[in-house]
């Protein structure tokens, strides 16, 4: 019986609210506040005044579904997305948030939780990696969970220390993996960060450190919990999928390529219509949330994910504009969450068809 991502989504938000979580709608997919990003790329961007101190949040737990948007800098997932099963431009981050609130053992244990108990994931999948000198999570994670031991396994700082910046708010970190392999017979620790079928699905950041100019670290005042469950993942996986691209975030719109293109998904291994419908989310919600297509800087990137769509079309012999044509689709699966979709979808219809026009005119001269 599949279960459907807004009903997912929904557990989420409802399961940390009955635990005393404040629900805080996603910020816009263009910081506008912040000249630092291009784009909204992890859930703490909204919240990062209240872990540099600067403000004092409204309530100190706190629970959301971000909308994220990663194709450039060291978040840059671009040539793996439509590849393979699990990367995209624009993605949903679930998470919970404690300023200055609760830490690690609730961190764990409630995650523990809700994976295991409310979404019943088999405990013989899951694997956690913790940092290597992190004893705390650890002997958290077998005192508060029925974890076996051999599961949790010690990483260094690329895998398990969280930086925000080269300087600023940072911690350690503890990442739940989830083996999606055909044979749990055959799993092993040296798959954990090394091998696709063991996918990650939630990391939980402790933010206790700051790093000064010098590299330094400073204990902070208050020590903070920064989660992020990626939802995309979580609805494959608690709906027995492989692929992200086989959910029904995904579904109604690669039947909408194939309906008007009429190229099926067998050709190049479906890569062209994965690909048209991953970019098809990044550009519709960038364009809604006030973002434009230009020659520099964030319009730059959106034009190059935009004419990339496009040459993926051209792959379907798809020689007129035709990606707007799926903003409907697209704003039917994902409006009820994101009612700004619905909002501006004339508006995004209008852009995205003109920027195809000019586009298609510039490959027909050849140039």
């Amino acid at each position: 019986m599949a279960i459907s991502s807004t009903d997912i989504r929904q557990q989420f938000i409802d399961f940390f609210q009955k635990k005393e979580h404040q629900f805080v709608r996603s910020s816009s997919v263009v910081p506008h506040e912040d000249p630092t990003l291009l784009f909204t790329n992890a859930g703490m961007n909204q919240f990062k005044p209240y872990f540099m101190g600067l403000q004092t949040p409204e309530s100190r737990r706190a629970v959301n579904s971000q909308k994220c948007i990663r194709v450039s800098g060291k978040h840059n997932d671009l040539e793996e997305v439509g590849v393979d099963d699990y990367h995209h431009t624009f993605f949903e981050m679930l998470g919970n948030w404690s300023f200055g609130d609760y830490y690690k053992k609730e961190a764990i244990s409630w995650a523990w939780e809700l994976l295991t108990e409310v979404w019943t994931l088999e405990k013989d999948r899951l694997w956690v990696s913790i940092f290597q000198d992190d004893d705390e999570s650890g002997d958290l994670w077998k005192e508060h969970t029925d974890i076996h031991p051999n599961r949790i396994l010690k990483f260094g700082h690329k895998d398990n220390f969280w930086e925000m910046g080269d300087t600023g708010p940072c911690g350690p970190c503890t990442e739940i993996h989830y083996y999606t392999g055909d044979d749990p017979d055959k799993q092993s620790a040296e798959g954990v960060n090394a091998l696709a079928e063991y996918r990650e699905i939630w990391n939980l950041v402790f933010i206790q450190y700051n790093r000064d100019g010098e590299g330094n670290l400073h204990e902070l005042p208050e020590k903070h919990v920064d989660t992020g469950a990626g939802f995309e993942r979580i609805v494959a996986i608690l709906n027995g999928k492989s692929s992200n691209y086989e959910t029904d975030l995904f579904i109604p719109i690669l039947d909408k390529i194939v309906e008007i293109s009429g190229k099926s998904l067998e050709i190049n291994d479906g890569i062209p219509h994965r690909v048209i419908a991953d970019h098809v989310r990044m550009l519709a919600f960038s364009l809604a949330d006030g973002a434009m297509p230009g020659n520099e800087g964030r319009g730059y990137v959106l034009r190059r994910v935009l004419r990339r769509a496009a040459r993926f079309g051209r792959m379907l012999e798809m020689k007129d504009p035709f990606i707007y044509k799926l903003v409907n689709t697209l704003s039917g699966v994902m409006c009820s969450a994101f009612p700004e979709l619905k909002e501006k979808q004339k508006h995004v219809k209008k852009v995205i068809k003109a920027e195809e026009s000019s586009f298609n005119e510039t490959l027909d001269r050849g140039l």
